[in-house]
């Protein structure tokens, strides 16, 4: 049984003429052996029309012939079939009918016997340029078929860029929608270097190929490129299926200037390459977004502690390679508009320093989630972990803010043993998120840095912390604008350290108003500010009303459903 190759080589050798339809190819049959010719003969024929309805028409003639009796001809009709493209002139009489056309026509004049009729010619012209389509037709079924084969057995990129190498007898590329080399093929022997060609088309896609690149539409372009200071001729073309552009197929032709009809031969490869290879990667964009999918579903159950089981646990984590014995941060990183997406996932597991096992990340909502595994050998103490993830967070947090052109904002939670405690620190991190985003401080900041909340986080969740900070602010609260002024005055007051001159500042009033705000303030709340024991219980109030206030905001988001 024949190989798909061997198929095409016979489809191309026993073809009757595999070549595009010429005037140059029509003079070949034998009516026209003595024909005497004005003009040239490489114009491209695709059909025939005679005199009376050519010149009586408006369309355009391009691709044309157009056959005239001697005594037909006039000078009006001739100017008219040259305005409107006509291809070439077939003249049937005697020779001295056709000089005033190879005088006043802009067009190839043919001059035959009067024997030559305009069924004969018409039939002929029909006959050969039906004969190329069926060419084309054939050669492009049987390239589809033998690259289909391969598409069904799930061969890969790699092995249809292969196959392409093989039926062109050319280098091959394809590339993906940033013009990176997904496959590389050359034919033997080997004149293009792969490194050579991505560094080329990466930097600066070359001549008629950058206008392919950029358009990423419309049927193959021909265009000349150098690769390596040699220049080379390419046959390129779009991968865009459904309204999705994914790449192109690009063939390198090494011959200078490739024969018409190898080059004729490559077009029908390529437009036939980029339906099968874009199909091929619509396949594999599928596979790779199914697993994100599921790696996602797993870090979820990690984030939120849902396994059923310490085995369905185990058994998870050994498909991702994922240890469960190792200790663990999460870090948890929010953008401007809710902007977190899956590429910033594979980006924050890419930048992951080498640890125990692998990174895993994913967009919980509106935040980016990240688990990282550490090394016992490199983090061996707490202050040695707290500042590998200190350290990994700010390279985090400064590489996605340049990818995104936004600020992105990264905190993290205290590192835990065992990924049945990854929940304990995810939560710490949403809590120090939260916290790091309503104080709007400007650095990385981990759970542990807030060390007053950190202590304070435990109290604030219980009913006798909320009680006393509910109770003690509860005055100040109690009116509309009025009440507020007042509450922000105090606050002020009490983050100064009592110093009223530097409370005013902050609030951009005068010292003697701001005297009036607090001695208001004091009568209403029945404490006097001026004692550092009043101001120490309502700076406490404030740090365990903030702390409830987003502990529940990170509990109703880590709930169930």
């Amino acid at each position: 049984m024949k190989t798909s190759v061997e198929n095409v080589e016979n489809t191309v050798r026993d073809a009757t003429d595999p070549g595009e339809l010429t005037l140059a190819r029509l003079l070949q049959e034998l009516p026209f052996r003595d024909a005497g010719v004005a003009g040239p003969t490489d114009v491209a024929l695709t059909w025939c029309l005679p005199w009376e309805q050519a010149v009586s028409g408006t369309a355009s003639l391009r691709g044309v012939l157009v056959f005239a009796r001697g005594e037909q001809l006039t000078e009006a009709g001739l100017r008219r079939l040259g305005d409107r493209g006509a291809a070439a002139l077939l003249v049937s009489g005697p020779a001295a009918a056709a000089d005033p056309a190879a005088t006043s026509a802009r067009l190839p004049v043919v001059s035959v016997g009067a024997q030559v009729d305009y069924h004969e010619v018409g039939r002929l012209v029909a006959e050969l340029a039906l004969a190329h389509e069926a060419h084309v037709l054939r050669y492009g079924v049987t390239v589809h078929r033998s690259l289909a084969e391969l598409l069904y057995r799930g061969a890969g990129v790699s092995a249809l860029c292969h196959q392409l190498a093989r039926l062109s007898h050319c280098a091959v590329a394809v590339l993906d929608a940033d013009r990176e080399v997904l496959a590389f093929a050359r034919a033997a022997p080997a004149t293009l270097d792969e490194a050579e060609v991505a560094r080329t088309l990466a930097e600066e896609p070359p001549g008629l190929v950058a206008e392919s690149l950029h358009s990423g539409h419309g049927p193959a372009v021909v265009g000349d490129a150098t690769f390596g200071g040699r220049p080379y001729t390419c046959v390129v073309a779009a991968i865009v299926l459904g309204g999705r552009h994914d790449g192109w197929v690009l063939l390198i032709e090494p011959n200078r200037p490739p024969h018409p009809h190898d080059l004729a031969q490559h077009r029908v490869v390529v437009e036939q390459a980029v339906t099968i290879v874009g199909t091929e990667l619509l396949r594999m964009h599928s596979i790779s977004e199914a697993e994100e999918r599921a790696r996602g579903d797993f870090v979820h159950a990690l984030l939120h502690g849902r396994f059923g089981n310490a085995s369905d646990l185990r058994a998870r984590a050994a498909h991702y390679r994922f240890p469960t014995d190792c200790d663990y941060a999460v870090l948890v990183g929010a953008a401007p508009e809710g902007s977190v997406t899956a590429a910033m996932a594979r980006e924050a597991s890419r930048l992951a320093p080498q640890g125990a096992g692998q990174t895993l990340a994913a967009a919980v909502g509106d935040v980016l989630a990240v688990i990282h595994p550490f090394d016992p050998g490199r983090a061996a103490t707490p202050e040695a972990a707290d500042a590998a993830v200190a350290a990994y967070a700010a390279t985090l947090e400064r590489d996605l803010g340049l990818r995104l052109g936004k600020p992105v904002r990264i905190a993290y939670g205290r590192p835990v043993t065992g990924a049945v405690r990854i929940a304990e620190s995810y939560r710490e991190a949403r809590i120090a998120l939260r916290l790091r985003l309503r104080l709007e401080l400007p650095d990385v900041c981990g759970f542990h840095d807030l060390r007053v909340y950190a202590a304070l986080v435990e109290l604030a969740g219980t009913e006798p912390g909320q009680t006393f900070a509910r109770d003690l602010l509860a005055p100040l609260r109690c009116g509309a604008a009025v009440g507020s002024e007042l509450e922000r005055a105090v606050l002020a007051y009490v983050e100064c350290g009592g110093n009223v001159n530097a409370a005013a500042r902050r609030l951009h009033v005068h010292r003697n108003t701001m005297l009036y705000k607090l001695d208001r303030a004091s009568r209403i709340l029945r404490l006097d500010l001026r004692e550092a024991e009043h101001r120490f219980a309502l700076w406490l109030a404030y740090k365990l009303d903030l702390l409830a206030e987003t502990t529940a905001a990170v509990d109703r988001e880590l709930g169930p459903g």
